[in-house]
């Protein structure tokens, strides 16, 4: 899987460098507070895939971060209960002996009423 993953990405990286190669004419960016420009427009497409996937990698890490806070979250709370359910088994090792086994109806004594 890891490597399909890979061929996926370079794959990816080598249509983003031949897109930049034929694509040699100079844009102006307009952006929020002014412009950016001329630049060529390889340039202004892989600036936009560097950020693209630095943001995707942010929000992988965010994600991520967070799925392990609720894993140690979970683990705290199986750690309790198993703790309550060992703390319940001792108790009721120490009230009860053995388990009385079930009567079949074959062995069970009328009652007489």
């Amino acid at each position: 899987m890891n490597i399909l993953v890979y061929v996926i990405v370079c794959l990816f990286f080598v249509v983003l460098f031949v897109v930049g190669i034929y694509n040699t004419d100079d844009v102006t960016v307009n952006l929020i507070l002014g412009q950016a420009g001329p630049t060529p427009m390889g340039a202004v497409i892989a600036t936009s895939a560097i950020f693209g996937i630095a943001f995707a990698c942010a929000i992988g890490v965010l994600d991520g971060i967070r799925i392990r806070m609720a894993n140690r979250q979970l683990r705290r709370q199986l750690q309790r209960l198993d703790e309550d359910c060992d703390q319940l088994r001792l108790k009721l090792a120490r009230h009860e002996g053995p388990a009385p086994l079930p009567e079949s109806p074959e062995t069970a004594k009328p009652r007489s009423g």
